[in-house]
């Protein structure tokens, strides 16, 4: 790299055995290397001081020391919407906790206010501002400190607030990191990069923008809780449950739970947070986090109703974030709005992925990442964009209605003018073209030039694509016509109306978004 005037940070994190890195395939857990080339060079290494125990043969430092880090943060920016739900729920909401409130400068849309849906960027960073050596010795937290993003959520709030709907970012989500200045003010151009990068390169403003990008939607205001800020949470509320349906020594985290039930404390929490090894992974440490989120959110509700402690409950809460100028503005009307959400009213949903282990070339290294599936998440975002719930039970069909079939683009059809009227069969072809059939071809008249309503004959093979053309066309009626064969027609009558388009029962198939509200995460 030319010149020390714009440092990047590499990351380090355990990579699957045999994924590359700069010194070959990766034999084990320990890990290849995080990095990424901005504007053709290569990332500087970050140096290390390694654990006690064995190296990674050729690196700098161990690996599992990023490994640490990475788990540092794993339900911290869900603590930023506990914090927001909670304030709902404390009596009055007092103006004066508003100077609890820090703020962080990033560019968002003008006119942001209390009124409409929104969207939410929650983001858990790696600070460790007002922490002791010896609190970072005892919370097992490793050497390495930084700035850094580690968990990231969407949170859409309804706009009639009578729901909200949590969705969690991956970190390691493959991206195209938006072109921004770097932190000396030199211009770097777009580049595929993880989602957790664009912190480190651009702060808030630059990963809020990476996540608009991807994601399509727009982000109208922004959360940010840190390493410390989470324990002061945790503990503000007089700790939280957890359960475990297995025993737990982890001597990375320094946690050891016996199965069952545990009613823990900031740093407990943390640590079972922490947890990687032996629990699923990375799709199980996802699970506990949402599940942890839904026990601190019950806890916090509790809290803060009570008229004693509540004030000094939230206080405590409110320090612990920092969030837009916007947001603190209209602080006191969005925490009113929030009072009556339940737990039933928070979902979490998670991004449809197409593999969450796979692999990108980035900086020169073969790295794993995770590759949503494009198509479904594109459709669940803009779901969330309409303000639609991402899954709506559908009124049960007629015991005597069958679901259509054969959808519309593969039935040909003759149209023939049944009313005398010129034109009217070529006008009823285009409009059966229109709602998606095949462009049909006129035949002419009838012999009777007076029928009112519009015919649909078909014969004994063709009666599944009769019903996709009755389903469209209003007021037509089915008419079987042996002699037809494999023909099929519509004769226009003098009723006739513009078709509709419609689905047939594999079009109509909602994709299957893996969806569970605050309560159904709570322990059992």
């Amino acid at each position: 790299m030319a010149g020390d005037d714009d440092p990047i940070e590499q990351y380090f994190r355990p990579r699957p055995a045999g994924a590359e890195g700069p010194g070959g395939p990766v034999a084990d857990d320990s890990g290849s290397w995080d990095a990424v080339a901005v504007d053709s060079e290569r990332a500087p290494k970050v140096k290390l001081d390694p654990p006690r125990g064995r190296r990674r043969a050729g690196g700098p430092g161990s690996a599992r020391e990023a490994v640490r880090r990475r788990r540092n943060l794993l339900a911290t920016a869900s603590v930023s919407a506990v914090v927001l739900f909670a304030s709902g729920t404390a009596w009055g909401f007092q103006e004066f906790l508003k100077d609890k409130i820090q703020t962080i400068d990033i560019e968002l849309p003008q006119g942001s206010g209390p009124r409409g849906a929104m969207n939410i960027l929650l983001a858990g960073v790696d600070k460790r501002d007002g922490m002791s050596e010896a609190d970072i010795k005892r919370l097992h937290l490793g050497r390495e400190a930084g700035a850094r993003s580690d968990t990231m959520m969407l949170m859409h709030v309804s706009e009639d607030r009578d729901k909200v709907t949590v969705v969690s970012l991956p970190r390691d989500t493959l991206v195209t990191i938006p072109a921004h200045k770097s932190t000396q003010g030199r211009r770097v151009a777009s580049q595929q990069g993880k989602l957790t990068w664009a912190y480190s390169y651009g702060g808030a403003q630059l990963m809020k923008d990476t996540v608009e990008a991807h994601t399509g939607l727009v982000i109208d205001h922004y959360v940010e809780v840190n390493f410390l800020g989470f324990l002061k949470v945790v503990d503000a509320v007089g700790g939280v449950e957890v359960c475990t349906e297995q025993p737990i020594d982890d001597r990375a985290s320094g946690l050891k739970l016996s199965p069952g039930k545990h009613h823990v404390d900031g740093a407990t929490a943390l640590a079972y947070a922490r947890v990687r090894h032996g629990l699923g992974e990375d799709i199980g440490r996802m699970q506990r986090q949402q599940a942890f989120v839904s026990s601190l959110l019950r806890q916090s509700l509790a809290k803060v109703k009570d008229p004693v402690r509540g004030t000094r409950v939230l206080s405590a809460m409110l320090g612990a974030v920092r969030v837009d100028e916007g947001l603190k503005k209209h602080s006191t009307e969005l925490a009113d709005q929030f009072k009556d959400l339940s737990l039933d009213d928070v979902k979490f949903v998670k991004v449809p992925l197409k593999d969450p282990a796979g692999t990108a070339l980035l900086g020169g290294i073969n790295q794993s990442v995770v590759l949503w599936d494009e198509g479904e998440a594109r459709s669940m975002f803009r779901k969330i964009d309409r303000d639609e719930p991402l899954v709506e039970p559908k009124p049960a069909p007629a015991a005597t209605e069958k679901p259509l079939t054969v959808p519309p683009e593969q039935i040909d059809v003759r149209v023939r003018n049944g009313t005398g009227v010129t034109g009217v069969a070529k006008k009823a072809s285009a409009g059966l073209t229109a709602a998606g059939f095949r462009a049909p071809w006129v035949t002419g008249v009838v012999q009777r030039r007076d029928i009112k309503p519009t015919l649909i004959r078909y014969g004994p093979s063709r009666a599944d694509s009769a019903r996709t053309l009755a389903a469209s066309i209003p007021f037509a009626e089915l008419q079987k016509v042996d002699a037809l064969g494999s023909g099929i027609e519509v004769v226009v009558g003098s009723d006739w109306a513009r078709p509709k388009k419609v689905e047939t029962a594999a079009e109509a198939k909602e994709p299957d978004y893996e969806t569970r509200t605050a309560t159904q995460n709570l322990c059992g």
